[in-house]
């Protein structure tokens, strides 16, 4: 027996650029609640260590607290969307540096320049402890005022920075699923496109044996022909179809080739009845009787007899086509490339790429004395994600 199983493996590349215009607009605002939560922990822990510390009622804590971090309600949006626009990304990370040590600067010289010059705040009184221990509170320097304020803008960046590269990753895995899935689309469209040429091509010249010996029958086929092609175009342009409209379209098929063979061909469908919905790859089971028909039928003398089956073992449906013909008739599997095997090699390909090592092609002896193909795939109902 020979078995087929696998998948292959995509990489994609996406570039970084334009991931920030992604983002809903509604959920850019998020910085501001951001902000103003951050900016009130800020108030609170500054108040608390006041009380705690110095002593001071809740009231007084809190203004100075506030007043300590006025102007930080205004800066901390600003802060935010800085950093997740200039994350210190490539190639672009010394402009975004120097834009982020301007920026610091700015903050702390406001800072400075409201606590000193426009809003000055009168020293809290000495704290009322007994000697030794009596201390009397110093108007804030220039550096203690600054430190903060510099210890505040690396540790909002260092977050917001974070968070960017983080949300970026994402977004880059996000599309590259996306574009995994289009190329695998793609691929699988061509594949399922590559039927339709190279089963014209044996059916024309199939009609063209007929159009001086029985140009009836040749009509016919034509008319046969159109009515499938027809079909076809009506089927979901999606890689799988219901395996009810598979079926339907094979019978199409086989209405042509039986004006071929006309006695000579008989065919036995037995499909249960829970498989009507089940997805299959669209067009699978055509290249299949169509290899039966002509490396098992076609070569014999004789009735040709074709089983279609399709049952449910578990959690996979299993298909098959077996034929009847000769097995010194070696089936055309080995060589991909080759014309005879157009057909299979792109059942393989199509089944590596749907469901990877979920599924199964073999070819072995049938019960009927030529060869059968057997098809293995997930039972589902819903399209199925192409295999990584």
């Amino acid at each position: 027996m020979i078995a087929f199983a696998g998948g292959e493996e995509h990489v994609t590349k996406v570039p970084m650029s334009n991931l920030h215009n992604s983002v809903p607009r509604r959920l850019r605002l998020w910085p501001l609640g951001i902000a103003l939560a951050a900016w009130i922990g800020f108030v609170a822990f500054d108040a608390t260590l006041q009380v705690v510390s110095r002593m001071e009622s809740w009231p007084t804590a809190l203004a100075h607290a506030c007043y300590f971090w006025l102007l930080w309600i205004f800066f901390l949006p600003i802060v935010i969307w800085l950093s997740l626009r200039f994350p210190l990304q490539q190639p672009r990370v010394p402009l975004q540096i120097v834009l982020h040590l301007m920026m610091c600067a700015f903050i702390v010289i406001s800072n400075q320049l409201v606590t000193r010059v426009f809003l000055p705040l009168p020293p809290p009184p000495a704290l009322e402890l007994a000697p030794p221990l009596h201390l009397k509170m110093r108007p804030m320097s220039t550096g203690m005022r600054a430190a903060p304020d510099i210890l505040i803008y690396l540790a909002t960046m260092s977050v917001c920075v974070a968070f960017a590269h983080f949300r970026q990753s994402q977004q880059r895995a996000r599309l590259a699923l996306e574009l995994e899935a289009q190329l695998a689309q793609s691929q699988l469209h061509a594949l399922r496109m590559q039927i339709n040429p190279h089963f014209l091509f044996n059916t024309l010249n199939a009609i063209s044996t007929f159009v001086h010996t029985a140009p009836q029958t040749a009509d016919e086929m034509i008319t046969d022909l159109g009515e499938m092609f027809r079909a076809t175009l009506e089927a979901s342009e999606g890689a799988e179809i219901a395996l009810s409209q598979e079926m339907d379209l094979l019978s199409r098929y086989l209405s042509i080739e039986r004006r071929r063979f006309g006695e000579r061909l008989q065919v036995e469908k037995d499909i249960s009845p829970e498989l009507a919905g089940a997805l299959v790859p669209a067009l699978i089971l055509q290249p299949l009787v169509e290899n039966a028909i002509r490396h098992g039928i076609e070569p014999k003398t004789g009735v040709g007899r074709i089983a279609i089956r399709g049952c449910r073992r578990g959690s996979d449906i299993l298909l098959s086509v077996c034929d009847n013909g000769t097995k010194e008739v070696k089936y055309p599997l080995a060589h991909k490339n080759g014309r005879h095997s157009i057909g299979l090699a792109n059942v393989q390909e199509r089944l590596q790429r749907l469901y990877g090592r979920e599924q199964l092609l073999s070819v072995e002896k049938g019960e009927l004395g030529g060869w059968k193909v057997e098809l293995k795939i997930p039972f589902h109902r819903t399209p199925a994600k192409q295999a990584d």
